[in-house]
């Protein structure tokens, strides 16, 4: 699949699923159409776009989590992949549910890599770490 393709094709008629909500909360929520509120494109066609689509959609929601454990990354994820395949974005791309699992595994195993949490360390610790850097910086030289 050419990236254009993929640009066209990583929405797919998925539904923008905040507004639509806003416009039902609003005074006449008897004139919202759902289709109002889905993207005007080709559902992905290949596996490329409909990677791009989860991968997309997945950090977007990753970004909005409070506190990131592996274990709401993963349910998320999934969520999100389930969303998706339930909503027919993914009809027209010859993924698997093997290859689902697959992406959500390793959309989870990056994804915990990079929210993973650090060791605060006292300054004394922190300060010792730099001294040593910089010994090793003038033996490398």
């Amino acid at each position: 699949a050419c990236v254009q393709e993929i640009i066209e094709q990583h929405h797919g008629t998925s539904l923008v699923s905040y507004f639509y909500q806003r416009a039902l909360e609003s005074e006449r929520p008897e004139v919202v159409t759902e289709n109002s509120f889905r993207y005007d494109s080709r559902k992905p066609q290949s596996k490329e776009a409909a990677l791009v689509m989860l991968a997309d959609s997945v950090e977007a929601a990753v970004r909005a989590l409070q506190k990131p454990t592996p274990g709401r990354l993963e349910g998320l994820t999934r969520k999100i992949i389930k969303e998706k395949l339930h909503d027919g974005q993914l009809d027209e791309c010859d993924l698997t549910l093997k290859d689902l699992d697959r992406i959500a595994q390793a959309f989870v195993r990056v994804l915990s890599g990079i929210f993973h949490s650090r060791i605060e360390y006292p300054e004394n610790v922190l300060s010792e770490i730099e001294r040593r850097k910089g010994k090793s910086a003038v033996v490398n030289q």
